[in-house]
Order: structure tokens, then C-alpha cells, then sequence
């Protein structure tokens, strides 16, 4: 794929990469890190630990295959409905030099299909167990895509597990069976933290399709 490929500036690549971060007159970075939960050559949203005020300048190091990708950047706008962590910012990067926009596309190049198939959303959701009684879970939907959907749940769900989603969107409500494929690996977490889960679409319910495709389209 060619640096041309990702030269739409309001595109946005839905990631999953860990980043550290500091504001510009700190020497050392927050020993929590955060997640870029889509990305492309002039920003990016992110999930962080703590609130971030608009405005501030912030020096984060992207965790790359490549190896650390360091950038400044200003944070845009925070979220303010959130009222847990992890808060959603958006960060707009600030004085990137050619050389690191070059790591950037290849970034891009090496993590994402040559179309954004996944995008970053916040969607109330209940999860329950396939197969078992029990009250469904509340939890949130973070990106979502035509075949599957990172979800962030209080409680950790073991990778393999069977698990009906249900989430409501303006176009109307989507049901599926899913099968969690990853999880975030147990820790005990800040206050107010959940576990992310990746979770893959078996069976979306036919009145489901419509409302998912209408709202990715919404979207792009």
C-alpha cells in the first residue's frame, strides 16, 4: 500500500495501540498508559486514565511495531458525558516533522485493511451469557464494525465465551451472538476502569443488519 493510500486527512483509522503520554513541561511520562483508538497523519482519538482540560499540550509516544513513534500534540476536546475512566479525547498533532509523518502512513500501512472497516463510537450496550441465567451486563461499545465490535465491560469475559450484545443505535436496535475473541488480561484496575473485550460477530439478527449498515454509513 502506498503513502497515497491514506492521503484523505478526514479519514480515520480505527487502531488499537498502547501510547504514553506527559504534558509538554513534564520530564517523564504517567506511569498509566493510554490506547489510540483511531488515528490518522494529523490526530487521533484516544482513551487515557485520567481527563485531560482542552488546549493542553501533550508529548506521547506511540507504541509501534517499528518501535516508538514520539509526537506533540494539542488536545482538541475532551468528552465531557463520561464520567468513569478511561476518558475519550481528541488530540491534533502539532509541528510533525516530514520524517515522522512518513512513520506515521507506514503505521497506517502495516495496521489497517485498505479500508476503515471499524469506527470509534460510544454506545451503550448489555452483554449476556449464551446458555446461562443471569441478569445481562452493562457495558459500552467502542468501535464497531460489519463483523465484530470492541465492547468495555466492569467485569473481565474469558476469551472463547458465547455472548449475545445488544446495543441501540438512531436507526434502531442491533442484536447479535458474538464469541469474545480477546480480552484485556486481569489486573486490578483503576477506579472506574473496565475491561476492553474483542468480540466477533456469529450471528447478527436479521432485523439487526439494516440498523448496523445505516449506521456505519452514517459514520464514514
Amino acid at each position: 500500500m502506498t503513502a497515497q493510500d491514506f492521503g484523505d486527512h478526514f479519514t480515520r483509522y480505527a487502531l488499537n495501540l498502547r501510547v504514553r503520554y506527559r504534558r509538554v513541561a513534564e520530564r517523564s511520562y504517567r506511569p498509566e498508559h493510554g490506547w489510540i483508538r483511531d488515528l490518522n497523519t494529523r490526530g487521533a482519538w484516544v482513551e487515557l486514565p485520567e481527563r485531560i482540560a482542552a488546549r493542553s499540550a501533550l508529548a506521547i509516544e506511540l507504541d509501534t511495531p517499528a518501535g516508538e513513534l514520539p509526537l506533540v500534540a494539542h488536545v482538541a476536546w475532551t468528552c465531557p458525558g463520561l464520567r468513569d475512566a478511561p476518558y475519550l479525547h481528541g488530540l491534533r498533532f502539532t509541528g510533525v516533522t516530514s520524517a515522522r509523518r512518513d512513520r506515521l502512513r507506514a503505521l497506517l500501512a502495516h495496521e489497517t485493511p485498505r479500508v476503515p472497516v471499524r469506527l470509534y463510537c460510544s454506545l451503550s450496550a448489555t452483554c449476556e451469557h449464551n446458555g446461562i441465567a443471569c441478569p445481562p451486563v452493562p457495558g459500552t461499545i467502542r468501535d464497531l464494525g460489519d463483523s465484530g465490535a470492541c465492547v468495555r465491560l466492569s467485569d473481565r469475559v474469558p476469551p472463547g465465551t458465547a455472548v449475545r450484545i445488544n446495543t441501540h443505535t438512531p436507526y434502531g436496535p442491533i442484536t447479535a451472538d458474538t464469541e469474545v475473541v480477546w480480552a484485556d488480561p486481569p489486573a486490578r484496575l483503576p477506579h472506574g476502569a473496565s475491561y476492553r473485550h474483542g468480540l466477533r460477530f456469529l450471528r447478527l439478527d436479521p432485523a439487526s443488519d439494516l440498523p448496523l449498515r445505516a449506521f456505519l454509513e452514517g459514520f464514514r
